[in-house]
């Protein structure tokens, strides 16, 4: 004799119709999506970031400018304007000097940047986030560094050892850069996928990572086999193209000014 409990129960225990499971399938596969999709966004966000942090701290050096006829880090009498240390006013931001750390402090003490920055080296590795040099609106360990490019090297931004690619020389530079070995370190690690730099390149200059006024380069200037932004060592004296083979965070971006 079967009982009708029975039949409930055997009705339930044949598990899942395919209906059913195409429903989860269905549902899984919006959630992934949903994810993937969120984190595109962030992503997008984080870069769109990069170029709003490049026009802030151009109008920043360009307000400085105006106002003291000099350019922070490199302005000689900011000590008698009471903004910080004074450098040598030959219109270079010298990375190998302390004018790169004078820089923020002269910016910020002008009222023109957030933030406090010391003015002076942090030790060995000379960088610190926060402390002598101000963090990207990117987000993680990405600096924002203000040097010169020209026959004199730099003792942590090694890429100004040599003129850009053989093209660009004797100017002064925004780079953006992660800290190696942060929370201290140099601002010379690359943070951005080639298709990201290749886009902001697109969107502001001419796509081209050796031209116009922004610049990519792989990490430390090396040309690291494999793993890189562009097809040739920042130093070489051909040109260069987009590495869209490479699928890593590889590329740190410069811009002249």
């Amino acid at each position: 004799m079967i009982l009708q409990g029975d039949i409930v129960n055997e009705k339930y225990n044949k598990g899942f119709t395919l209906i059913e499971l195409s429903i989860v399938i269905v549902i899984i596969g919006l959630i992934v999506a949903g994810i993937v999709g969120g984190q595109a966004i962030v992503r997008q966000a984080k870069v769109r970031a990069i170029i709003s942090d490049y026009n802030q701290t151009l109008s920043s050096i360009n307000a400085f400018n105006l106002e003291y006829n000099g350019l922070p880090g490199d302005f000689n009498r900011a000590t008698a304007y009471g903004i910080g240390g004074d450098g040598d006013g030959n219109k270079k931001i010298q990375g190998q000097t302390v004018e790169g750390y004078y820089a923020w402090q002269h910016l910020s003490n002008a009222g023109l940047i957030s933030g406090s920055y010391t003015g002076v080296d942090a030790g060995n590795p000379d960088y610190q986030l926060g402390i002598n040099i101000p963090p990207s609106s990117y987000g993680g360990n990405v600096a924002i560094h203000l040097s010169y490019i020209g026959s004199v090297g730099s003792n942590c931004l090694t890429l100004v050892t040599l003129p850009l690619f053989g093209v660009i020389n004797e100017t002064n530079v925004i780079t953006f850069g992660a800290i190696e070995n942060a929370p201290s370190g140099c601002p010379r690690v690359g943070f951005l996928k080639v298709s990201e730099a290749h886009g902001i390149d697109t969107k502001i200059d001419d796509g081209s990572p050796d031209s116009g006024i922004m610049f990519s380069a792989n990490t430390s200037d090396q040309n690291n086999n494999g793993n890189r932004c562009v097809d040739n060592n920042v130093q070489g004296t051909g040109g260069a193209n987009y590495d869209f083979d490479e699928e890593g965070n590889d590329c740190r971006i410069l811009f002249k000014f």
